[in-house]
């Protein structure tokens, strides 16, 4: 294993800031677009409920797999010549934004209707009420979730190696083909997964704790 870091620790490296830069961009387009969406799934006009409905029913219940495969022969079948990062934080950002939309949907299930009609009441227009009053109600009930999603979005990455995106699986099965020490390389790429993912909710707790969530949650 160690010779494997020496002589190929570059590529493996190169593919963990591959994966980091999918998961980090993915996340940062697709939730705040599944947090709007949010809004669409509870609103009272079925013009813009259904559809959200449908999409977020359909990317919650296929394969990621399925999704990035499909997206990339989309792209393929339009003739549209783009970098397979990007089309990996595409598919990304779609998985992210469903399942966020979900979770931001139940947070915002559990304020009582009460706070909105105060807050109305008070002559608030929708904007403050929802940044004064709603917002810090909604982050702790979110936020656990949100970093259950990020850590399985660190994890799914992994099936866009099937579609050549350079990430760290990728790299793994490259390092795999020139030295076939296949058991030495997963383990690497296994650790190095965990250790993503531990940080991942690591940070999550000392927010919760800088926020004084920790009794909250």
């Amino acid at each position: 294993m160690i010779d494997v870091i020496a002589n190929y620790g570059d590529e493996i490296v190169k593919g963990l800031l591959g994966t980091l830069l999918i998961l980090v961009a993915g996340c940062v387009i697709g939730t705040p677009i599944g947090a709007g969406m949010a809004f669409l799934l509870i609103s009272s006009k079925r013009l813009l409920r259904w559809p959200s409905r449908a999409y977020v029913e359909v990317i919650r219940n296929t394969p990621f797999l399925i999704q990035a495969m499909l997206l990339f022969a989309m792209l393929g079948v339009m003739r549209l010549r783009i970098d397979p990062m990007l089309v990996g934080i595409a598919a990304v950002a779609i998985y992210t934004a469903a399942y966020m939309a979900e979770i931001v949907r139940g947070a915002l299930k559990s304020i009582p209707d009460g706070q909105w009609e105060a807050a109305n009441a008070l002559g608030l227009r929708s904007f403050r009420v929802f940044r004064l009053v709603i917002f810090p109600q909604l982050l702790p009930t979110a936020l656990p979730a949100s970093v259950n999603l990020y850590g399985t979005v660190a994890k799914e990455t992994a099936f866009l190696s099937a579609v050549s995106v350079a990430e760290l699986t990728f790299a793994g099965q490259v390092v795999i083909a020139q030295t076939f020490k296949v058991f030495e390389v997963w383990a690497i790429v296994g650790i190095l997964y965990l250790c993503l993912i531990l940080l991942i909710l690591a940070a999550a707790k000392r927010l919760e704790r800088g926020l004084g969530w920790s009794q909250t949650v």
